[in-house]
């Protein structure tokens, strides 16, 4: 049936109502997804994780030199570096505020391990990658930068031996410095290099190498740690994967001997100190060798040496509890080592990837190695132990921690200092 123009017009009228239905809705789902799409991207750049690491930190006669690697993402000093980590070398006050900071920016990731004064100025130590295939590789030259007094840099060297070559330790001598570290061959290269392995390289105050020494396969050796003492360099590290390794070289790099131990985790010795004519040396045990590497059992180590490197003693700390001691300090007539516990984080791990949650510890031991009392911290973030300085009053800690109760948010990792006195009883965090 025919209608007439009456219930055309109504029809016409129905029409265009329910047209501006549609396209306000479809403006308003419009609306929502472009606000949920900003949304999604500012939750995203909010959840960018931060990192500013401490690796090592030395005392000043007015505050405290720090050395790690950043993205400078909360830096007053430095721009954001999205893509990759920095090395960062910063001078704090005695309030723990921020004088400088400088960025090594060539390259792409780099790192600082350690820094020293001297009477021009500081030394910086680390190693830095400079081409994609470093990248893919996950290799490094090692690297050693000068600054002035006020934190610019004023000249840099790097090294390449074997492939992968990194600076773990730098040593203040008269009339130059010492350089420890290692340098290997890269991932998936069969072969091997004479010059490889764990490394000392001697350098005068304007970088020219006076002299390089090396020991063990270019596949794992390295050294973490060096004392000197009198006409002698005491070193520690690994000699092959789970094999600590104590040596001892004269000023002009003659090696005296060099000793394995049997056995440690995969970093090997960390950590050394003399006391009298004793060597006090800290890492990690493994205590079932034998097991699947997922299995395997690690408990924070300290070893007790005479100067010949003979063992005399040593220590583990809880055991079956997974840990290591990455620096030890001596106090008087007591030895200090700060560390980490960790554990498998069951429901952020993955199938391929296991994430562990690290708890930052410090334990007081006498010279025997008895126990005298330790401190743990139970944060619900990652809290890492890197180093520790003694004071008159105590110990003060440096690290990194993305817990809340250290003043993170359980998602960006930041470097932090804490206080503790003779107790081991922490006073405070910054």
């Amino acid at each position: 049936m025919k209608k007439n123009k009456k219930e055309l017009k109504n029809d016409q009228k129905r029409i265009v109502k329910w047209l501006k239905v549609i396209i306000f809705l479809c403006i308003a789902i419009i609306v929502v997804e472009l606000g949920y799409i900003g949304l999604s991207y500012y939750n995203r750049t909010r959840s960018i994780v931060y990192t500013d690491t401490l690796n090592s930190f030395k005392e000043t006669d007015d505050g405290y030199l720090v050395v790690g690697n950043s993205d400078f993402k909360k830096s007053k000093f430095n721009d954001y570096e999205k893509d990759d980590n920095k090395a960062k070398f910063a001078k704090y006050n005695d309030d723990f505020e921020v004088e400088f900071e400088s960025a090594y920016t060539k390259g792409y990731a780099s790192y600082f391990s350690d820094v020293i004064e001297y009477s021009d100025g500081f030394i910086a130590v680390g190693g830095a990658q400079y081409d994609e295939q470093q990248v893919s590789d996950n290799a490094t030259d090692g690297l050693i930068v000068l600054y002035d007094k006020e934190g610019n840099q004023k000249d840099s060297k790097r090294l390449q031996i074997a492939g992968d070559t990194t600076f773990n330790k730098v040593l203040l001598l008269d009339d130059g410095f010492l350089v420890i570290g290692q340098s290997i061959l890269q991932n998936m290269v069969i072969g091997n290099n004479p010059n490889g392995g764990a490394l000392i390289v001697k350098y005068d105050f304007d970088l020219n190498e006076v002299w390089k020494a090396n020991y063990g396969g270019s596949k794992s050796g390295n050294f973490n740690d060096a004392v000197i003492d009198g006409d002698y360099i005491y070193l520690v590290g690994k000699d092959a994967t789970r094999y600590g390794l104590i040596a001892k070289y004269t000023l002009d790099g003659e090696r005296v001997y060099a000793k394995s131990y049997e056995y440690t985790d995969t970093v090997g010795f960390s950590s050394i100190v003399k006391v009298g004519d004793e060597l006090f040396v800290a890492g990690s045990k493994t205590i079932n060798i034998d097991a699947k590497d997922a299995d395997k059992v690690t408990e924070g180590l300290i070893v007790k040496y005479d100067s010949d490197g003979n063992v005399i003693d040593e220590i583990t700390y809880k055991k079956n509890n997974n840990a290591r001691f990455n620096k030890i300090v001596y106090d008087g007539d007591d030895l200090v080592v700060v560390g980490h516990t960790y554990k498998i984080d069951e429901e952020k791990s993955t199938d391929t990837y296991n994430y562990l949650d690290y708890r930052g510890i410090i334990v007081k031991y006498n010279r025997n190695l008895g126990r005298i009392t330790d401190n743990k911290e139970n944060g619900e973030g990652v809290d890492y132990f890197s180093d520790v300085i003694v004071t008159s009053d105590g110990y003060l800690v440096g690290g990194a921690s993305s817990s809340r109760e250290l003043g993170s948010n359980n998602k960006d990792y930041r470097t932090y200092f804490l206080k503790y006195n003779k107790d081991l009883e922490r006073q405070w965090y910054k």
